[in-house]
């Protein structure tokens, strides 16, 4: 017995070890560049796997926590963080929903990416599954179960997939990849057009 509860606690701190290299991997890998952008295509699917929809878009981002999510097709909408507060526009219904960063982290993990704050990492899991980093929350009410990135042979990011807490699954593929891209003073702000309903959670 005494053996048995030994190889547990050994294979426990192998597996606890491996965790944390990986997620020290995967924030080293993200270090390395200070700003990024590139077009995206997403593919959704369902609970059973069945695709459901597709859309394209552009994201920017740039560290400190400054992030830019535009969706074009079919459907626009456009996410916006400047370092401090997270806007969230839907062109369709005229609104727009403001809300605290470490609040939109929670739903929204791809600002993990732009992050600098090691703390915020200690909130989740990362293990290495072949080319792939695993992100995990260690939260049960976070709306995304687990996102997945890949990097392309220059250590760009080239892939994502996120799986919703439902079982949905959003697979992204990305193209014409720029790790020093100009951004303009604007890039990272947003201002809401005239008569847009304004949601402020702050």
């Amino acid at each position: 017995m005494r053996k048995l509860a030994t190889l547990g606690v050994l294979l426990w701190s192998v597996s606890a070890v491996a965790l944390a290299d990986a997620r020290a991997e995967l924030q080293q890998k993200l270090a390395a560049f200070e700003r990024f952008s590139a077009d995206f295509n997403q593919q959704v699917f369902d609970e059973q796997g069945e695709p459901m929809q597709r859309a394209d878009g552009t994201m920017q981002l740039a560290r400190p926590d400054r992030f830019r999510w535009h969706t074009v097709s079919p459907d626009e909408s456009l996410i916006v963080s400047n370092g401090t507060d997270v806007w969230m526009y839907d062109p369709f219904v005229e609104q727009v929903s403001i809300v605290p960063l470490e609040e939109a982290v929670l739903n929204t993990p791809f600002l993990l990416i732009s992050g600098s704050d090691g703390q915020r990492w200690q909130q989740y899991g990362v293990a290495k599954n072949g080319a792939d980093y695993v992100v995990t929350s260690k939260n049960p009410a976070e709306l995304i179960k687990e996102f997945s990135l890949r990097f392309d042979s220059a250590s760009r990011i080239e892939r994502f997939t996120v799986i919703e807490s439902g079982g949905q699954r959003s697979e992204f593929t990305l193209s014409n990849i720029n790790t020093a891209p100009a951004t303009g003073a604007d890039s990272f702000q947003f201002t809401p057009p005239a008569g847009v309903m304004i949601d402020d959670q702050r």
